[in-house]
């Protein structure tokens, strides 16, 4: 069922301002526990969220946030609509829908978020592809946005090198993907990082955002916050950062130090991000 009425945001409309920073929080819907506390969760990104253009979350907490008050009219808001993947299981890439384009139309969200991992020893790959196709019609045809996780699946994880990404993306982006989600490749940081992501940029004709990852050691926010300064130089339209913000000990801070780095990007590469 929708969110009641009276919690359902604003639709915002027109195509996603950019450069942009989504806070991405559905991750525990595919069973990646990131904070257990369901409270300490919501707290997390609410502070975040406040530095953030927009958030996509799995059905529960985008309702909750929304109830909250920490949703605003100018935030994005995209449902996670595919999550039956569930980390680490024997069915992970049997990623299925578990709510659809017309509830995230009727409840007022401004789009959609569908993973899609293409593994190319596994037949699954095939019907995986089809569903990323009757998601993309179905958003077309009721006006919403659809942001699009394309991987590249190898070995049971994702494959961050730069072939690998681009090809995900091409496949994706030719299907009628028209904003990506993507991981930032693993390559040396500075100029060959930014020439990697250029590459991938360079390889579609829309919006690419690159993905933040995990929250990996103490250093993480250095680490993370060269990457985010690498992808906007290389032509990012902007990030799309999860467990990295929301697992910080401060996530408000945290969000507000990507969301700076992101605006500095661009005001350092000038007409890098796509239109």
């Amino acid at each position: 069922m929708p969110p009641d009425a009276t919690a359902a945001p604003s639709a915002t409309t027109g195509s996603l301002p950019l450069p942009a920073v989504i806070l991405a929080a559905d991750h525990r819907a595919r069973g990646v526990i990131t904070l257990e506390s369901y409270a300490a969760y919501v707290a997390a990104l609410r502070s975040a969220l406040g530095f953030c253009d927009g958030i996509l979350a799995s059905t529960q907490p985008l309702r909750d946030l929304v109830a909250s008050g920490a949703v605003e009219p100018r935030h994005r808001t995209y449902l996670s609509i595919n999550r039956t993947g569930l980390a680490g299981s024997a069915f992970e890439l049997d990623d299925r829908l578990v709510a659809s384009v017309e509830e995230a139309a009727t409840a007022g969200w401004t789009g959609i978020k569908h993973m899609t991992r293409i593994d190319l020893t596994d037949p699954s790959t095939a019907p995986a592809l089809e569903l990323l196709a009757k998601v993309l019609e179905s958003s077309r045809s009721l006006g919403l946005d659809a942001l699009i996780e394309c991987l590249s699946w190898r070995d049971g994880r994702v494959a961050r090198d730069t072939d690998s990404i681009v090809f995900a993306a091409v496949v994706a982006h030719d299907l009628g993907a028209p904003v990506l989600k993507v991981p930032v490749p693993d390559v040396a940081p500075g100029a060959a990082r930014v020439d990697a992501v250029a590459r991938i940029v360079a390889s579609v004709g829309v919006p690419v955002l690159f993905l933040g990852g995990p929250r990996r050691s103490d250093d993480t926010r250095h680490d993370a916050l060269d990457e985010v300064r690498d992808a906007m130089a290389g032509g990012a339209a902007g990030l799309a950062v999860g467990r990295v913000v929301y697992q910080d000990p401060d996530p408000a801070a945290m969000a507000r130090l990507v969301a700076d780095a992101v605006r500095e990007g661009e005001r350092r590469a000038p007409g890098a991000v796509p239109a």
